[in-house]
């Protein structure tokens, strides 16, 4: 994902709080019209700043500063939600909230990695959770990801995504760009990068290695446009990488593997040690 962030100077912004994403995936795009591309993307239960609206849309910010335009429908004000004190992660990949904890209940809701929601009891497997508008449903998660070293739970996390399918503006396992699917990698784990994959590769000014040195869960950076970077990948090693080019794939730099790209191998430009990140620096 190379569409920069929209940039918009509003003379007294007009922040609203109290929306939260109702949906289980939002698009968010880069006018306030479905005729124009999508950017990004919010997940059901979070509660991006209103900066502005037009009509039935709203100019947000999302937690990674990135903006665009969300339409009404996606949301439901509640300024209470953001109070709620015990919440759960959804570690699935998509799951289906139902109206009762069964599999033949009805499904009122869907959800993805990632989400995070107010729990307000458990039945079993089965978790009741409380959603932006008031009601409430029950999903049956998966277990949370194994603890280990970060970078080996990154490549874990990474490959758990494999063949989800290319999507502009995406960053959910319903459909990842390049620089979403990092991001999403990174966040699982509590690391916080940037949207675009330009900024990622200045993210942190973080020092350069060498292919050949380059550990799994370092970023891989490619450039079509003059330097300019437009793509980045997930190192997992041995020259290989995991990104989302047409689907979430592995590949590979070193030539004679039978993964080998040779055409990112001819852009790549660089490739960076995210150890600062997982050291907590």
């Amino acid at each position: 994902m190379n569409q920069p962030a929209i940039e918009m100077e509003l003379e007294k912004p007009r922040v609203r709080t109290g929306l939260v994403v109702n949906t289980g995936v939002a698009n968010i795009y880069s006018e306030d019209t479905f005729h124009s591309e999508v950017v990004t993307q919010a997940i059901l239960g979070e509660m991006p700043e209103v900066l502005d609206q037009r009509g039935k849309w709203f100019l947000v910010r999302q937690w990674d500063d990135y903006q665009g335009w969300l339409y009404h429908f996606y949301m439901f004000k509640n300024p209470e939600y953001e109070a709620q004190r015990e919440w759960i992660r959804v570690n699935a990949l998509t799951t289906y909230i139902r109206e009762e904890p069964a599999e033949t209940a009805a499904t009122i809701r869907d959800a993805v990695f990632g989400s995070e929601l107010p729990m307000i009891s458990q039945d079993g497997a089965w978790l009741e959770v409380l959603l932006p508008d008031g009601s409430s449903g029950w999903l049956h998660d998966e277990p949370q990801e194994t603890a280990g070293p970060p970078r080996e739970q990154l490549v874990s996390i990474a490959k758990r995504f494999l063949g989800a399918p290319y999507m502009w503006g995406g960053k959910t396992p319903k459909g990842f760009d390049c620089s979403g699917f990092i991001q999403t990698c990174f966040k699982a784990i509590g690391v916080i990068l940037p949207r675009d994959a330009r900024l990622q590769h200045t993210f942190r000014d973080l020092p350069p290695v060498d292919i050949a040195e380059a550990q799994p869960g370092d970023l891989f950076f490619f450039s079509e446009r003059e330097q300019r970077i437009t793509h980045v990948a997930l190192c997992i090693g041995g020259g290989e990488f995991i990104h989302s080019s047409g689907w979430v794939r592995i590949e590979s730099l070193q030539d004679g593997s039978p993964r080998y790209n040779h055409l990112l191998r001819s852009i790549f430009i660089t490739a960076k040690d995210v150890t600062e990140l997982l050291d907590g620096g």
